[in-house]
Parts: C-alpha cells; sequence; structure tokens
C-alpha cells in the first residue's frame, strides 16, 4: 500500500490520502472529524498516520 501511495502522490503531487471516515462531515463545525461524527468506520486506521 505504501508503494502503490508513493506512486500515486508523485503522480498527483499535493494529492492526500484519507480513509471514508475522514470524508464525514464536521457536524459541530470545529474543524475535526470527531469519531462520533464517522458516516463509516472504515478503515479503522488513521490513513494519515499509515502511510
Amino acid at each position: 500500500l505504501r508503494a502503490i501511495d508513493a506512486v500515486l502522490a508523485s503522480l498527483f503531487p499535493g494529492s492526500v490520502a484519507v480513509g471514508h471516515r475522514d470524508l464525514s462531515v464536521d457536524l459541530n463545525g470545529d474543524g475535526v472529524i470527531s469519531k462520533n461524527e464517522w458516516m463509516k468506520q472504515c478503515p479503522c486506521f488513521d490513513v494519515k498516520t499509515q502511510l
């Protein structure tokens, strides 16, 4: 997965890898997608810290 991410990052500079949960709506408007705001829980890890 890291190798694929590296290739995609070189092809699309400035792109950001996220999981479904990171695309949830910020319901309380604090700028952070909190666990209770996730519409989906996949992936069950933080993509930013893993890649």
